[in-house]
Formats: C-alpha cells, structure tokens, sequence
C-alpha cells in the first residue's frame, strides 16, 4: 500500500502529533508498506531517517508571519489555515501524481488538501487530534472516506461537529525508548544543567508545551503548598507563554526551585522521566491524549493530571495515577503531596502504568490498529 501522511508541521514544529506521524510512518515502513510524509521546508522541527520513509519539503507562508499583518494579528485559527493552504499548490502536485492508496491529513485545516488528493485516486483518511475546526470545514467532510481521532473524547468532538463516527486510534508510545531501564541519565541530564543526586529533594517534571491553556502556572502556584517545602520543580519545553512562567515563579517566590530547561530533545525525555517522582500535567482546554503521560508511565513514574479531556483516558485514578481538579492549585498540591509522601505508591502506580502503556498505548499496538483501518479503506491495495 502507498501511503501519504500529509500535515505541514510534522518537519516545522515539535509536538504530539508531529511525533504520532513519525512514530506511525516508521511502523508502516516497518510493515512493508511505501510512505512519504509532506511537510512543510523550514521551521524548527524534526527531521527523521527512516529506512522505507521519503519525506518531501514543501514551501509555505508561517502562521507567524500571516500574524504581522494588521488584521491577522489575532486571527489563530485563519492564520493557521493560511499556513496550511500557502504550502497546498506546491505538494499538490506530488499529491496527485504519487497515485497513493491513502492520504492521511491529521488537521480540520487540511480538508481543502485532502478533497483535492482524491483527483489522484486516494482515498481520504481523516486524522483529529484536537479541534482546530473552522468555518466552512463542514463543506469538505462529504469528501472523506474514512476518519480516526486520538481518543474518545476527540472523536466526540468530531462526531459532533461533522456527524461522523471516528475510530479511536491513539498516539502510540516507544514503550523500548522509554523503558524503566536506566541508559545514559547521568549524561543526559547534565546536558540540561541538572543533577539529581546532587540533591535531596523529590522532583516534579512538567514536559510539554509553555503555553496558556497548558496550566503550568497552577503548577507553579501549588509549589509552595509542596511537603517537603524544597521539592524541585522542572519544566521541559518552550513556548510564548516562558517569560510570564518565569515572572510567575518569582511571584509566588519559588524562582529558586523551578528549572526551565527549554527545548528537550525527544529522545533524551525518557531520562527526565526516570529521574522524577511524578509527573504533572495541567491543561484545562484542548488536550484530547496526553503524549507526555503515557511516556511517562512507560518510564514507571506515576502521574498527577488534570481531569479533563483525553487525560481521563489515560489515567486510571489510583492504579498508574491520580485526577485533580483543572485550575485548581489546592486540590492539585493535595494530589501531589498524596503521592510524594507515599513512595511504595509511586511504584506501584509506575509499575501498574507501564504494563497499561504497553497494552494499549504502544506504537505496535496503535500500528496495527491503524494498518486496519487503511485495510478497510482500500482493501484491494492489501
């Protein structure tokens, strides 16, 4: 089978669903199966050899400088479609003539792309992993074959919306990446300035994106509410909202035990991973997985979310993790503190958490539920 995963950030950004398309291309690859990947040329993303996987660099107009012009200035959702169409008339035609089974968009944005394919013969295969509706969108769904979203929450958000039934496939885990298993940590970890043994206080790690409806500030605000008083706190990850995390930190005085170590190579999370207590994750809008937990609970380390949206999915509250209340700093301190004072817990939620990560969440196992469904779409490409 011939396989297009088309989404123009897989090659410009860094993020859950640019890793969901290189980890699901690496596995179809891996399955006998021919896949190129369309990406946009530029950016600070990720770039991947993968034996059996081209990858084609197409130009395109960043949402970012769409964002200078007066009138755009605030328009998100218009400036990410702007994007998404300026790369379309040029991978077009490799769309076109790549004669593919399957062309997988992962984006509402690339509806417009993804109905245009179909003149090429491939059926449409419709990826969700969030919102990112638009107006008009609806006009393209009759167009579509075939659609996945990234949990049950999501497909309920798409099911809404379109008045289709998604099936659910998840973002899938390395679960031989992040392992229990200590590699290099020590090495790893002091690339970032940092040196567990060193200290004598419990670390929480935050590993995401710094941007508002990610909660971080929460985080930062139930600091100070953390038994022992000088748990560390270390936060993976850039973003626009930084500057004001940092002014924060300063604010609620807890400067000294927050370290911001900016841009976490994907390969080296797995190190930050075994060497905290827990991890935190604190959304409260727009997260329908949970990326960062189920790594996480592969690495054996519990983990304390907000209980909203895909998260519910992923912890089980009491077996690999536990739920708190979204935007709220007091519930999610007493949470925290359940477990930090509690170490037998901890394993045995890691323990637990990894052992539901490779049951449901691993790259094999989404794989193989993907591959199905690309089975059903074009049967006869089998």
């Amino acid at each position: 089978m011939k396989i297009a995963l088309y989404n123009l950030t897989t090659t410009t950004r860094w993020g859950g669903v640019e890793t969901f398309v290189w980890e699901m291309a690496e596995q179809m690859a891996r399955r006998g199966h021919r896949v190129v990947i369309f990406g946009g040329r530029g950016g600070g993303g990720e770039r991947r050899r993968i034996p059996g996987v081209r990858v084609r660099l197409f130009p395109y107009i960043d949402r970012d400088l769409w964002r200078t012009l007066p009138l755009l200035s605030r328009q998100f959702w218009l400036t990410k479609l702007l994007e998404r169409l300026s790369m379309l008339p040029f991978a077009l035609p490799a769309l076109l003539r790549g004669r593919f089974d399957i062309v997988h968009i992962q984006k509402p944005f690339d509806l417009p792309a993804g109905a245009l394919a179909k003149l090429g013969g491939a059926k449409l295969l419709f990826g969700c992993h969030g919102k990112d509706f638009w107006p008009g969108d609806k006009l393209f769904v009759r167009f579509v074959d075939g659609a996945v979203a990234a949990g049950r929450f999501n497909a309920e958000q798409v099911r809404a919306r379109y008045g289709i039934a998604p099936v659910v496939i998840y973002n899938g885990v390395d679960v031989e990446l992040f392992t229990p298993t200590p590699g290099d940590d020590a090495a790893v970890l002091g690339r970032y300035g940092l040196n567990p043994s060193s200290q004598s206080a419990p670390t929480l790690l935050y590993a995401g994106r710094l941007v508002r409806w990610k909660g971080v500030e929460y985080l930062l605000e139930a600091l100070p509410q953390l038994v022992p008083a000088d748990t560390v706190l270390w936060i993976a990850g850039e973003g626009d909202y930084r500057q004001t995390l940092e002014s924060l930190a300063r604010k609620f005085g807890v400067e000294d035990r927050v370290r911001f170590l900016g841009k976490v190579e994907h390969n080296d999370l797995a190190a930050l991973y075994r060497n905290c207590a827990l991890l935190a994750a604190t959304s409260f809008v727009n997260e329908t997985f949970g990326m960062a937990l189920c790594e996480a609970m592969a690495c054996g380390a519990p983990v304390v979310a907000s209980d909203f949206g895909g998260f519910r999915e992923v912890v089980i509250p009491g077996e690999n993790g536990l739920l708190a209340h979204p935007q709220d700093p007091p519930d999610l301190a007493a949470k925290i503190n359940r477990l930090l004072a509690d170490p037998a817990l901890r394993k045995r939620m890691g323990e637990v958490g990894r052992r539901r990560v490779q049951a449901v969440f691993s790259r094999q196992a989404v794989a193989a539920h993907l591959e199905e469904v690309y089975r059903c779409l074009a049967p006869s490409s089998m």
